[in-house]
């Protein structure tokens, strides 16, 4: 209610230290942050755009919270979510799949998931991104919650219609959702479930 959207994201524009950036970005993610009551959503979303660029910075702390402020923004009805397609960052949120780091993996995947939750055009929107290969690859992490989430974001997709489904199964994917249930901690397991049930 102070206004303060403004002024942070002319930050933004300015050639900045790493660190300045770093703390615009951390502040940015944390405005768009919340559950009860939510940020008022037509507030937030002018960040998208700026956000959208973020998602190309080298430095993972800003990555990671670009990331993290695109996961609140996309946990919502179909209409934030589609605010955030057209920001156009789904492809480069799946190219961060595949970071070195799970510190930027984590929110990338979570924003993917978002997405997904989404009706069957916006979730196409991701798999057109080839987004199943890198949630192929997430299935074997050696880090349980990529694993879980990687498990979630598929079982949206398989909630999606039959040709999403079959996309899915041509992906290779259910031999690692059978695998996940022999051997994957409870609650992981009932992700891969219902990935597979769906």
């Amino acid at each position: 209610d102070c206004n303060i959207l403004p002024p942070l994201l002319q930050l933004f524009s300015k050639q900045n230290r790493l660190t300045m950036t770093r703390n615009a970005v951390w502040a940015l993610s944390n405005l768009c942050r919340g559950k009860s009551p939510p940020p008022e959503f037509a507030k937030v979303s002018p960040c998208l755009n700026v956000l959208s660029w973020l998602l190309f910075v080298s430095d993972t702390d800003v990555l990671a919270d670009a990331c993290w402020a695109l996961s609140y923004l996309s946990d919502g009805p179909n209409d934030k979510i589609q605010a955030v397609i057209d920001a156009g960052v789904c492809r480069r949120l799946v190219e961060l799949l595949m970071h070195n780091d799970y510190k930027v993996v984590s929110p990338a995947l979570r924003a993917v998931g978002n997405i997904v939750t989404g009706d069957d055009i916006q979730t196409q929107v991701i798999l057109n991104c080839s987004a199943l290969q890198s949630l192929l690859h997430l299935l074997s992490s050696p880090k349980e919650s990529i694993k879980k989430e990687a498990c979630w974001t598929i079982s949206n997709i398989t909630a999606g219609n039959r040709a999403q489904i079959q996309t899915v199964i041509d992906a290779n994917i259910f031999p690692a959702l059978i695998s996940i249930l022999q051997t994957a901690e409870f609650r992981t397991r009932k992700e891969a479930a219902w990935a597979i049930t769906n």
